[in-house]
């Protein structure tokens, strides 16, 4: 599947990707947003090539794993909801 956005960068889902967006309930558009305009970005803990996209919606953060095959290509390889980034969150704010 291929999703071109403004910024005319392709997306490609991989089959997991697809499956696991499907099973929780995560729109292509909320991917889009994350990976377009994201509040942070890490890189993976074990594999090199892979980043981490990070946004929030609607009070939950959007976590979208991508590889880079190239200046405008991303291969999104997962996307969830990041629990222990919300909790974090809260945990913060609490403390204020």
């Amino acid at each position: 599947m291929m999703i071109m956005d403004n910024e005319e960068i392709s997306i490609t889902l991989t089959s997991h990707a697809k499956i696991k967006i499907r099973q929780r309930n995560i729109d292509l558009g909320q991917i889009k947003k994350i990976v377009s305009n994201p509040e942070l970005t890490e890189p993976d803990k074990f594999d090199e090539s892979l980043t981490h996209f990070i946004g929030s919606i609607e009070g939950k953060f959007l976590r979208v794993i991508c590889r880079k095959k190239s200046k405008k290509e991303l291969l999104i390889i997962s996307a969830f909801f990041d629990r222990r980034l919300t909790r974090r969150k809260k945990d913060d704010k609490n403390q204020l």
